[in-house]
């Protein structure tokens, strides 16, 4: 039995299927032909097993919606070159109190980011996901460490003011994509170095866009960092450690994350333990180790909720997870519930 409605990838429309459909081969199909990668369902295993949502789907649905027409008017507005207009603005500034208030209301560390979106439906998703992620890594960074001001000192002040430029900044934060065109956004193959020339123009497409009094530089930053990386090997400018704001340092690990583990048109959505991996993995190069180790704490290689398949073909779903052990989640199997060590699992 589904357990959570499958959206349409135009947030304007109804559903494609409402929660309480059984799952026939006929809707399995179907949903599999317009690019659903999978879907929640109830079913034994899954008995009073509930993942908390970062963002839960009314306020999933309500900010698709907003960030949709934010993005319409954003388009228009680069047709046009002219700045973003404020009416989008106030639109994504809802959308960011909605989501703020949403992460301010989760008192745990563990959540998943548990949107099944296809690949249509990417652009905005991936803005509000993204953005839920990034307040969520930023509140615990900033009420564990403070946040560093342009001098490098370290502040407890201003906090929730830093998190709504955050939260506009990771809504914006691939705006200057749509200046791209969608040959090359949706290429399946690798890029022409023309071609890739053309895409990391985006962060900056996306600053210029921002250009005027009216944004915070603080979100300018955001949009034009988040693709520079911690070790100089990023992009536009080849910024390095603390060189990079704080913030776009922050937008880099959840950009990443959820690019990684979401369905996109050119790329399967992969499974949370290969985004985590990419993260954990990257600390020090990549991405802030500061950030990484508050990633390890607030993300799981393997949500509750989430099936696992062992190399013998046994299928389980994932009941409880130890967040100083998470690669041993507690897995229930038709003959029981024991812990997994999955990293042991994956080598064989």
């Amino acid at each position: 039995m589904l357990a959570r409605d499958v959206q349409h990838a135009d947030p304007g429309q109804m559903p494609l299927l409402r929660a309480g459909a059984r799952i026939s081969e006929r809707y399995a199909a179907a949903l599999a032909d317009v690019g659903v990668p999978a879907v929640w369902v109830h079913d034994e295993l899954s008995q009073d097993v509930e993942p908390v949502d970062l963002v839960p789907p009314q306020v999933r649905q309500e900010a698709a919606q907003k960030v949709s027409n934010a993005l319409i008017d954003a388009r228009e507005a680069i047709a046009a070159h002219q700045p973003l207009p404020p009416a989008a603005m106030a639109e994504l500034q809802a959308v960011v109190e909605r989501i703020v208030a949403s992460v301010a209301s989760h008192p745990g560390t563990a959540l998943v980011l548990s949107d099944l979106a296809t690949a249509d439906a990417y652009t905005h998703q991936h803005c509000i996901d993204v953005c839920a992620l990034g307040i969520r890594l930023a509140h615990e960074l900033f009420s564990r460490e403070g946040w560093r001001d342009d001098r490098g000192r370290r502040r407890g002040d201003g906090v929730e003011r830093r998190l709504h430029h955050l939260g506009l900044g990771l809504l914006l934060h691939d705006v200057g994509k749509l200046a791209v065109p969608l040959a090359i956004l949706n290429k399946p193959g690798r890029l022409t170095a023309e071609e890739t020339a053309v895409v990391r123009r985006h962060p900056e497409d996306g600053a210029l866009m921002l250009d005027d009094d009216s944004y915070s530089p603080v979100v300018r930053a955001i949009v034009r960092e988040h693709h520079e990386r911690w070790g100089g090997d990023g992009y536009p400018q080849g910024l390095a450690g603390h060189g990079i704001h704080q913030l776009a340092r922050v937008a880099a690990v959840a950009d990443v994350y959820d690019a990684v583990t979401s369905e996109r048109p050119y790329q399967p959505a992969r499974a949370p333990h290969v985004g985590y991996g990419v993260i954990v993995s990257g600390a020090g190069t990549a991405f802030d180790p500061e950030v990484v180790d508050v990633f390890r704490r607030i993300v799981q290689p393997y949500p509750v909720g989430s099936e696992v398949t062992l190399p013998n073909g046994r299928t389980g779903v994932v009941t409880a997870v130890d967040p100083g052990d998470p690669e041993r989640p507690t897995v229930r199997f038709a003959a029981g519930e024991r812990r997994v060590d999955l990293a042991v699992a994956r080598a064989a």
